[in-house]
């Protein structure tokens, strides 16, 4: 069984965890908010590195067929996993490597193709320098001028109260190469600090509250990833902005776009500091302070290029991914919660509700109310319930879209009672709306029982052994989601 690389687990593979806001239809939108030109091209090449599983890597080569994607993670158990995905799903544009970033030499970086779009979700706080080093020596050689890099990230000051708990599980944990591996040691760390945890004056986080439920809300696999590596070491955001300069890269925007509005912070006297404070560094260590947040998602770009945002902006057409409330939504940002005037969401509503639209005429809907674009998509995109479309939907699926939702469902749906945070792919959003496991078994049996949609007889086929009792609670299940989301997957192509 493989063990630790560098100090980081490679043997532990986790719960999918789809990440909308690292795909390029986001970062499309991050962009606009910052007044940046960048735009969704049909060509475009993508790398995520430390890919895992690849499931992000997987959809976006579904949704896009034109693009070339490139997956790059040291553990053999995933990349096994992410290319035995792309097969069963029949993706002839997307690679997946093996390969220790720290130890990648020039020539096998020459041999990568020059990337438009770089992800590192989850990566640059977690490896050895000589792995951040090797991330830079890629972002150098391989980026192309105009090109995006999304990096989340945990950030300080935040992140430190973790410390403490990293160190004491590590220690908990005992050996990490015996038979057992990276999963039993995380297991056995998980148990032992819920024996003493309540003597110890740890910081009570809201990672050792979830460690601490009972039963922990933590699987074994992420808390070996999380906490087991022997390089964890969050980083203040400037410092990220300074290793990133040195590939060329500039500070874009945070990919919560809620975070470039006034008003954030919800006290008077916090705004005005964050107002005055200069715009770059300055003002992202205060949001850093104030927000309790110990994740960053930040993009970054080689070569930035202005633009008008709210004529960025006011182009850009969106569609509601599911049924939209009768109530207006609220935003939570952690330090304050936002929300419409009743009538004003009720205007919006109606009209998402007839179909996809320009941001513009969104806001045409109540003139008088004199939103700002970014100030609207904050809240729609924030609350998940619209995303950009990019592509005209077409009479049905595109075909790779299409074997893609069929074969994730038949690897991880387990009859709708699957876990994880999946994705089904979309051509039209050029990327993947986010789906549990029973969206995932109710759009392949859609898919394979054409127009019918009978609640009965779709619980029927996700679950063709379940007992009446079982049968009926699924049927349930299956009616409220069609209500919610039938609407939406046929907006975006996906039926």
């Amino acid at each position: 069984m493989a063990g630790p690389t560098d100090g980081y687990p490679t043997d532990a593979p986790y719960r999918i965890a789809f990440q909308a806001s690292q795909t390029p239809a986001h970062l499309a939108l991050v962009c606009a908010t910052a007044g940046m030109a960048w735009a969704m091209r049909d060509d475009l090449q993508v790398a995520d590195l430390g890919c895992g599983r690849g499931y992000v890597a997987n959809t976006l080569a579904a949704a896009n067929p034109e693009w070339r994607v490139v997956g790059i993670d040291h553990s053999p158990v995933q990349i096994a996993e992410a290319a035995m995905t792309a097969r069963r799903a029949g993706l002839d544009n997307v690679e997946f490597i093996e390969a220790d970033l720290g130890a990648l030499a020039d020539a096998g970086i020459a041999r990568l193709p020059q990337f438009d779009v770089v992800m590192l979700h989850g990566l640059w706080t977690w490896v050895s320098d000589a792995v951040r080093d090797g991330i830079g020596r890629l972002l150098l050689q391989r980026l192309r001028p105009g090109a995006l890099v999304y990096v989340g990230y945990n950030v300080l000051p935040a992140a430190a109260a973790d410390f403490a708990l990293q160190r004491l599980l590590r220690q908990l944990a005992g050996p990490r190469h015996d038979s057992g591996g990276s999963v039993i040691a995380a297991e056995r760390a998980m148990a032992r600090l819920r024996g003493l945890a309540g003597s110890l004056p740890l910081p009570r986080t809201a990672m050792l509250e979830r460690l601490m439920n009972d039963p922990p809300l933590l699987e074994p696999a992420f808390v070996a990833h999380e906490f087991l590596t022997d390089h964890w070491r969050p980083v203040f955001h400037e410092e990220l902005c300074a290793a990133l300069a040195a590939c060329k890269l500039d500070f874009v925007g945070s990919c919560n776009l809620f975070e470039s509005l006034p008003g954030l912070l919800d006290d008077p006297e916090r705004d005005r500091l964050l107002r005055e404070a200069a715009p770059g560094q300055a003002r992202e260590f205060l949001k850093d302070l104030c927000l309790p947040r110990s994740f960053r998602a930040d993009v970054f770009v080689r070569g930035a290029r202005a633009a008008d945002p709210v004529r960025a902006l006011d182009t850009m057409v969106v569609a509601a991914t599911r049924a939209l409330p009768e109530r207006s939504p609220v935003l939570d940002t952690g330090v304050s919660r936002a929300t419409w005037p009743q009538p004003l969401w009720e205007a919006l509503r109606g009209r998402l509700e007839q179909g996809p639209c320009e941001v513009a005429e969104l806001r045409a809907v109540r003139a008088r109310d004199a939103l700002h674009p970014a100030e609207l998509l904050s809240m729609l995109v924030g609350s998940a319930l619209v995303q950009p479309i990019f592509r005209a939907t077409a009479a049905g699926p595109a075909a790779s879209a299409a074997r893609f939702n069929r074969a994730v469902a038949a690897l991880h749906a387990q009859g709708g009672d699957g876990r994880g945070h999946f994705a089904l792919a979309a051509h039209a959003a050029a990327g993947g709306l986010p789906a549990d496991a029973l969206d995932l078994a109710l759009v392949s049996a859609l898919s394979a029982a054409g127009p019918a949609s009978d609640p009965s007889a779709l619980a029927l086929a996700i679950q063709p052994n379940a007992t009446p009792g079982e049968r009926e609670l699924l049927t349930t299940r299956v009616a409220a989601r069609l209500a919610e989301r039938l609407a939406a997957w046929r907006r975006f192509g996906i039926l």
